[in-house]
């Protein structure tokens, strides 16, 4: 019984989820079993914690898994929400454990002996029906690996490359979560190889900023790349996530390659005023011409975008250089946020807060601007990509 644990990984983001998989094996190799819910002497949750929806969807989850525990179990809250509500946790059951995203803490909480090698895995998520008539309609049809790889998660082969950021960005708690570590190019060679042995022919590196990478390991991302792109095997490759300042000249070569299909470079505004605010560490001018250069280079590659709308103070103005920006057409996917204060930000202490009504205006103006720009460019898979905001 005493070796035994249950584990919930569900409802977060993928590099999230795949730390959830690292935790999970983590217990495997040292000695643990997978039991049922009512039966396991520890219930492992996973959680999000970047949007407020999701923070209160766990911090409600959690009240009902510690409300029903036996008197021989405990619950082990893992993820991001440890870091901006562990009081919270703490004083909601005796039997809460946290741990965030530092792995080296459950090890040393444990004794664990053994640890985890790297190794690229897949994600099953059940898809929707919705999405899942996508998906067979790009299986038979489109045959893109740009839809296969947003919609059929089981298909990819995802790779954690490193965790943790060096951001400083006003908005996000995310920052809080673990410090920036990265895995050595080594490691994640051979994970791809082993990924590249089983069949796999999308593989996703992923991390909390892929810019980042490298930074504390006497590294780069550059030099991660420069590897990658020497591999023989016809695979392709997806970078979730992508500082805009982590645009490098070198980088923006390597990205010449075919391999690469699909990047995400989260913009977030395109107004400066608000990314200065925002305490987004580029110049806007200088990221859009970036992109137009990696889109000119690489045919293949689609970029996907994050934006925030109803940042604190962004006036009509600022909004409309972020439509401004939509309208330029460079982007494949834009995925659209509507700005709520997050725990411990600067950016929760701002005046000049913008109403949810407009907020929401704003957002299905810059979804309604990206759906012009797929059928202006008569884009079957942006359409798709862009479906419902697909996540």
């Amino acid at each position: 019984m005493s070796k035994s644990f249950y584990m919930i990984n569900q409802n977060t983001c993928t590099r999230v989820k795949l730390y959830g998989i690292d935790v999970k094996n983590l217990f495997l190799i040292n000695g643990y079993v997978e039991d049922n819910k009512e039966k396991s002497n520890y219930i492992i949750i996973n959680t999000c914690s970047f949007l407020k929806t999701k923070e209160e969807y766990f911090m409600n989850y959690i009240k009902r898994l510690s409300d029903d525990l036996a008197s021989y179990q405990k619950l082990i809250v893992i993820g991001c929400l440890p870091s901006i509500r562990k009081n919270d946790l703490l004083k909601m059951n005796d039997k809460i454990i946290t741990f965030g995203r530092d792995i080296d803490a459950i090890k040393d909480y444990f004794n664990f002996s053994k640890n985890i090698k790297s190794k690229a895995t897949t994600v099953c998520d059940k898809l929707p029906l919705k999405k899942e008539l996508l998906y067979q309609l790009n299986k038979f049809i489109f045959k893109s690996k740009h839809i296969e790889y947003r919609l059929k998660r089981d298909k990819v082969c995802y790779l954690q490359i490193s965790s943790g950021c060096r951001g400083k960005c006003a908005y996000c708690s995310e920052k809080f979560t673990t410090k920036l570590k990265s895995r050595p190019i080594k490691e994640i060679l051979l994970a791809i190889n082993d990924g590249i042995e089983r069949g796999y022919k999308l593989f996703g590196l992923n991390s909390d900023d892929a810019s980042a990478y490298g930074k504390d390991i006497d590294s780069s991302l550059e030099e991660l790349l420069s590897e990658v792109v020497k591999i023989k095997s016809d695979v392709s490759f997806s970078i979730p996530e992508f500082n805009p300042n982590g645009l490098t000249e070198k980088v923006i070569e390597y990205l010449k390659d075919k391999k690469f299909i699909y990047i995400t470079v989260p913009i977030q505004s395109g107004s400066q005023d608000i990314l200065n605010k925002m305490k987004r560490p580029y110049q806007i001018d200088e990221v859009i011409e970036k992109v137009r250069r990696i889109k000119q280079n690489n045919k293949k590659i689609k970029i996907n975008t994050h934006v925030i709308v109803g940042f604190p103070g962004e006036t009509e103005e600022d909004f409309n250089k972020t439509l401004d920006v939509i309208k330029l057409g460079l982007f494949d996917r834009v995925k659209v946020f509507m700005y709520n204060d997050r725990p411990n930000t600067i950016a929760s202490t701002m005046t000049n807060k913008i109403s949810d009504a407009e907020k929401k205006r704003r957002r299905e103006i810059l979804l309604k601007e990206m759906k012009k720009q797929n059928i202006k460019h008569f884009s079957i898979t942006n359409i798709i990509l862009n479906k419902e905001q697909i996540v």
